[in-house]
């Protein structure tokens, strides 16, 4: 039997784990993709949140030097000057009332990778199968060659 063959488990058991966690391990290529979507979704927040930001700041100043912009905001929130008088007609749609929302907070959530364990088991198991598709072939070649031999030592072709 030929010895050098089985050379070649260990060495499949190290390429199937290698590609194994290469493509989906820990940090390999499927988290690494979910990394950068989750990446593109805060980048697309951020720029949310900047507009957001701009916006408020600008009624800030508008509330800091425009006095107009004062009494419509007191009119909004329901207060007035000493001698007005108001109506307020409940459900009318159409009636301005400017909300603030404030802007999503977004987290990374952990990419789901598989288990080291899962991969170690599943190389280990498949080199198993190689070694005993080996083993299975060098016996069935002996023994062919045991049914060729005659008796008395010599070979039938």
């Amino acid at each position: 039997m030929k010895f050098g063959k089985y050379l070649l488990v260990p060495w499949l058991i190290l390429a199937v784990y290698t590609i194994l966690s290469l493509y989906n391990g820990v940090s390999g290529v499927v988290p690494y993709r979910e990394l950068l979507w989750e990446r593109r979704k805060i980048l697309e927040n951020l720029d949310k949140l900047q507009m957001t930001n701009g916006q408020l700041e600008g009624i800030m100043d508008a509330l800091l030097y425009d006095s107009e912009t004062i009494r419509i905001k007191a009119r909004e929130l329901g207060y007035g000057e000493r001698d007005e008088r108001f109506i307020r007609i409940v459900g009318l749609s159409g009636v301005r009332r400017s909300e603030l929302r404030p802007g999503a907070i977004r987290t990374a959530g952990q990419p789901p990778h598989g288990s080291v364990k899962a991969y170690r088991i599943f190389a280990c198991c498949t080199g198993l199968i190689l070694l005993a598709l080996f083993v299975s072939w060098d016996i069935l070649q002996h023994r062919s060659i045991q049914r060729r031999r005659i008796p008395g030592g010599l070979w039938h072709l």
